[in-house]
């Protein structure tokens, strides 16, 4: 039976840190996505209590500003403490590794499916991720390491030719000693790909993966089945997205797609029926979406590159329980990776 949209549950979706397809940007290592689904009242009443606690001087109390004060951390910890259990629920990546799982994805893995390999059934596709990411900089030269991720998205991007990105990658390989023949054989893979990369030259030119190094889209279809397994079908109230506007009809058709990790099978259905989009003020959820998104980016960009203070690392217990999965490294290439929360 269908429900009216103005019956469904809603969820409330708000980021963090994403610097859209420029994932190598040293000052925004990490992207989070946080949903919210709370009820009205529930929500105003916790966002009614922050306020309480700062200055009336204060504007809108977004994360950042209230992360960088004694007394707005404080209101913090006591309004995640307030969080009814599975009422937020976070998705996060490491962009440094997503961009080596999305180098093994658009060259690597139409290689393998053109030779009868799913890579991505097991996890293989991230297990040669993993190897690429904590061997490269070791093996052969980091500089030139670097590089060729650099330009890998630059040339994903359309900022430069196949050629640049085919060089940089030859240039690494050569960076690598004889005694590490074995691993630079995986670089040679990589070189041996040139014809997936020319027909995904032709792609992006003619626009058809538009946004494909964007972490929001993919994030958002994973947080939104998570919620769909407890609240089923519902409306998602979206802060203001220009890449998830672009995106809604591709994300509403997953289910159209095959699922590559699961032979014969389908994605499946986008439970948020509808997507609208809103600003934080609108809505106190968007508010609190915006304050959890924060929270697991801060706590987890101290994972991911170490620095921080206290505060980073009191956000752990609180934050940590609401991640429901991440592209994020883990350092074994023997099995699937898995996020830092809950598996």
């Amino acid at each position: 039976m269908n429900v009216p949209s103005g019956l469904l549950p809603v969820v409330y979706a708000d980021e963090s840190s994403n610097s859209g397809q420029n994932l190598l940007d040293p000052h925004q290592p990490v992207f989070t996505l946080a949903g919210v689904h709370l009820p009205d009242e529930l929500a105003a009443s916790i966002v009614d209590e922050v306020r309480s606690q700062l200055p009336s001087t204060q504007g809108e109390p977004k994360y950042g500003s209230l992360a960088r004060s004694s007394g707005g951390r404080k209101a913090l910890k006591r309004a995640f403490g307030s969080m009814p259990e599975g009422s937020v629920r976070n998705y996060l990546m490491d962009k440094r590794f997503m961009v080596v799982t999305k180098l093994v994805d658009v060259l690597v893995e139409p290689l393998a499916d053109a030779d009868g390999l799913n890579l991505y059934e097991g996890g293989g596709h991230l297990a040669l991720a993993e190897l690429l990411r904590v061997a490269g900089p070791v093996l052969g030269d980091a500089a030139a390491y670097q590089q060729m991720l650099q330009a890998f998205v630059d040339w994903m991007r359309q900022r430069t030719a196949t050629d640049d990105f085919f060089n940089s990658i030859a240039a690494y390989r050569a960076s690598i000693p004889a005694e590490h023949a074995d691993f630079a054989g995986w670089i040679e893979l990589l070189e041996c790909c040139r014809q997936v990369a020319d027909a995904t030259a032709a792609d992006l030119a003619s626009g058809a993966q538009r946004d494909i190094l964007d972490p929001a889209v993919p994030a958002l279809y994973c947080l939104c089945t998570s919620f769909g397994e407890t609240v089923g079908r519902f409306r998602l109230v979206h802060d203001t997205s220009k890449v998830i506007d672009r995106n809604a009809t591709l994300l509403r058709g997953a289910h159209l797609l095959p699922d590559p990790a699961r032979p014969g099978r389908f994605n499946d259905p986008l439970q948020a029926v509808q997507i609208d989009f809103a600003d934080s003020t609108s809505h106190p959820q968007l508010q609190i979406a915006d304050w959890a998104a924060g929270a697991v980016r801060q706590w987890a960009a101290h994972l991911a590159v170490g620095g921080g203070d206290q505060f980073s690392e009191e956000l752990a217990d609180m934050v940590q329980p609401w991640v429901i999965g991440g592209v994020w490294p883990t350092g074994r290439i023997d099995q699937r990776a898995s996020g830092p929360g809950r598996r």
